[in-house]
């Protein structure tokens, strides 16, 4: 998500043609790129503890763990950075700092 964030935002004024790879609408480059650092300096910090504290096992089968660890992980993992640095920009850009 934040190459959806970044590289539009950056290009469109060069690459007008671009126009439809900004889904995310973006205040400007400036907050674009601001916003997609701090959602990855936050995502890093909690994903910490994750890291070092490990996954409990659980004893049940591969398809159940595949179709859990798709929701979670995959779809998540989709879905969280686009609705999370979008999030950011608007208070970035509420709070003009960027």
């Amino acid at each position: 998500a934040k190459y959806f964030a970044i590289i539009p935002a950056m290009l469109m004024a060069t690459f007008p043609a671009i126009s439809p790879l900004n889904v995310m609408h973006l205040h400007s480059p400036g907050s674009a790129i601001l916003s997609a650092v701090i959602f990855n300096a936050l995502i890093i910090v909690c994903l910490i503890p994750l890291a070092l504290r490990g996954v409990k096992f659980q004893p049940i089968g591969a398809l159940a763990i595949l179709r859990r660890n798709l929701l979670i992980y995959g779809l998540g993992g989709v879905i969280v950075p686009f609705v999370g640095i979008k999030l950011i920009d608007m208070l970035i850009t509420a709070l003009n700092l960027a």
